[in-house]
């Protein structure tokens, strides 16, 4: 891959490269219109949660920001590169939560790159440096909870089930809107990691 500007976070298996503008149109594709988007949206299993437009991606999912590095306070997103090839994507947002915490999303691009182990370092660098760098406390991953192979990824990355509602952790204005998890109360699966 070609040198971006930002630095790149090494881990065991995989590199963080800061993901660029000229990336989201396939970051999206990754998430929305691969064979791992029926993990988390869309029928069968996610009737509830509608694939989105790549349009409503940009617009509520991902702005430029997340590919610019303009905000790093209110979040970034990275590739996560295992032997000079983007397998997957993963990001942080702090935009809508209380100081000192942010909310980490991540996917693969394939199927065959899950199990592999790449999401499972991506998350432990990702934390590692959002603590260090930026001084966040206290990190929250919302996957469904019908997705095990995601929470048993987490959890080897020293995530809990969390005691605390998704509302502890959000700032008062963004209660309604993401109050409820992406999957509802019940099916959402809030996971923590504390540095504390």
């Amino acid at each position: 891959m070609e040198q971006r500007e930002e630095e790149s976070v090494k881990g065991q298996k995989v590199v963080l490269v800061p993901a660029e503008l000229n990336d989201r149109r396939r970051v999206y594709e990754w998430c929305f219109q691969s064979e791992t988007t029926k993990s988390h949206t869309g029928p069968p299993d996610y009737p509830e949660k509608s694939i989105a437009s790549y349009e409503e991606f940009c617009a509520e999912y991902y702005e430029e920001y997340f590919f610019t590095g303009a905000k790093p306070e209110d979040g970034r997103g990275y590739l996560i590169v295992y032997e000079d090839t983007a397998v997957g994507f993963i990001s942080y947002s702090s935009f809508h939560v209380k100081a000192g915490i942010a909310e980490l999303d991540i996917w693969m691009d394939s199927e065959a790159n899950c199990g592999m182990g790449f999401g499972t370092d991506a998350i432990l660098i990702l934390s590692e440096f959002l603590n260090r760098a930026n001084g966040i406390s206290e990190l929250i991953i919302a996957p469904a909870m019908q997705n095990k192979r995601a929470v048993r990824s987490y959890e080897k990355a020293g995530f809990t089930h969390s005691a605390k509602a998704m509302v502890d952790f959000l700032e008062t204005n963004y209660v309604a809107l993401y109050g409820s998890g992406d999957y509802g109360l019940e099916e959402t699966a809030l996971m923590a990691k504390s540095f504390h």
